[in-house]
């Protein structure tokens, strides 16, 4: 779907942004601290908040949680304070953080179109000029939306053609998650594939309906009324510093560049694009250097320091300076790891993972992309229904297991030497280093291959 903003057009746009970008914001803050021995596990249970974890050298976690609320009244900005689950609790070996949601603003049953193409015009920020209003030309507004919404049986057809099992839905708290064809052939025997499948069929009718009605609002605007409102903007420009008009107009692009189109369906009401309200939830968390944590996070960004982390992330971002030690189980979420040792990583539905250097280590990489810089001593690597890429080897990389099904791989030794080991069924198996490297068979190094249904290729 296409969406055109007309350069002829951009002004009004621009000027009508400004409204929203000087709206009330309202924030509370929540302080905690606890004295704690320098091994404390922290544990972390949070949805839709920005987790910032830092260390230093003291026996203490300190807890600063947020919340800013903009779009709304006041009243209503307390009301969702009140609502928030934050608590902080703990003791000298562990403990909890709790941010999720509040439910009493009914921003549940949201669903996300993001990927559409918007062409967004450039405002001239250096020039400003109010153009004079005969000189105004308001465009047709036909607007090209085409939603193809796919049922239940166009996305079966679709799986069976490709052979490739793979199918998402998400609504709130309800989470499914289809991986395999004996999956999908018992979630089609549920009550709950026949309501999901009404659930779309109606979500596609409201949009369009909704579109049809705001095409003949548009259709129907009296255009003498918004000369006579653009002539009474313009007086009020003149009485606006223009430094203050630049400073805005630079947000408005900004605004209009991170434009997502959000539709509501919620069971009491039918909107399209309603009030923007935007609800912003940071924890800035400071720890002993030696802690540990314990993650159970959803819709999260999350950035960790040097540590030991366990636990679940679903639907975020996930950033880490260091992790020694732990089980970490990432899904949908991008990923961007400088160092692994000793540790399980569970790669689930991860588009764009990045590891800078992995030792000792295993992981588990399903319907996902990764890449690695670099595999250090004893690392294993198994893949399903992904994309591998390794772009380097330590000189006494030991061995290194890849184990691979359906998936494609990509190994750059460079000037690393190793010996191979095929256990491969049906598997496009490309070694370019057979003719150039003739000493491999000297080193103690050793790639270990199983794969079924793959692509591989060394380098």
């Amino acid at each position: 779907m296409k969406i055109k903003l007309y350069n002829t057009f951009s002004f009004l746009v621009a000027f009508l942004l400004l409204g929203t970008i000087y709206a009330q914001k309202f924030d509370k803050k929540y302080t905690e601290s606890f004295t704690v021995n320098k091994d404390v596990q922290l544990d972390i249970n949070a949805s839709n908040s920005t987790i910032n974890v830092t260390t230093w050298n003291k026996n203490e976690v300190s807890v600063i949680a947020t919340i800013e609320v903009e779009g709304i009244s006041k009243e209503k900005a307390e009301e969702y304070f009140k609502k928030w689950n934050f608590e902080a609790l703990g003791n000298k070996k562990k403990v909890s953080v709790v941010s999720n949601s509040g439910k009493s603003l009914g921003l549940n049953n949201i669903v996300f179109f993001e990927n559409m193409d918007i062409n967004i015009p450039d405002i001239n920020i250096a020039d400003i000029k109010i153009p004079e209003i005969e000189d105004i030309e308001i465009p047709e507004m036909d607007f090209d939306f085409d939603f193809d919404f796919d049922s239940l049986e166009d996305i079966e057809k679709r799986m069976i053609r490709e052979n490739k099992y793979s199918f998402e839905y998400h609504n709130d708290n309800e989470h499914i998650i289809i991986k395999s064809k004996k999956e999908w052939e018992e979630f089609k025997k549920t009550k709950r594939f026949k309501e999901i499948e009404e659930e779309l069929n109606n979500s596609g009718k409201r949009i369009r309906a909704e579109l049809r009605n705001s095409k003949n609002h548009l259709k129907n605007i009296d255009k003498q009324k918004l000369k006579e409102a653009l002539n009474e903007a313009k007086l009020q420009i003149k009485n606006i510093d223009k430094e203050q008009i630049k400073q805005g107009l630079l947000k408005a692009q900004e605004s209009l560049k991170n434009m997502k189109f959000n539709f509501n369906f919620n069971a009491d009401e039918k909107e399209v694009n309603g009030k923007n309200v935007k609800i912003k939830k940071t924890i800035e968390i400071r720890v002993p250097k030696a802690a540990t944590f314990k993650l159970n996070t959803r819709h999260c960004k999350v950035n960790l320091p040097n540590s030991v982390a366990s636990g679940s992330l679903k639907y975020g971002t996930f950033n880490a300076n260091n992790l020694i030690g732990g089980k970490l189980n990432i899904d949908s979420s991008p990923v961007n790891i400088n160092s692994l040792n000793a540790c399980t990583l569970f790669l689930n539905n991860v588009t764009d993972a990045k590891i800078a250097s992995v030792t000792n280590t295993n992981i588990f990489n399903n319907f996902s992309k990764l890449e690695i810089d670099k595999i250090n001593k004893k690392v294993a690597v198994t893949d399903k229904f992904g994309e591998i890429t390794i772009k380097g080897f330590d000189a006494n990389f030991e061995e290194f297991v890849l184990d691979l099904s359906n998936s494609e791989a990509i190994l750059n030794f460079g000037n690393v030497h190793s010996k191979y080991k095929y256990q491969v069924n049906k598997v496009n198996l490309k070694n370019e280093r057979v003719k150039y490297f003739k000493n491999d068979a000297t080193t103690n190094n050793l790639l270990k291959v199983n794969g079924q249904f793959s692509a591989i290729t060394i380098k």
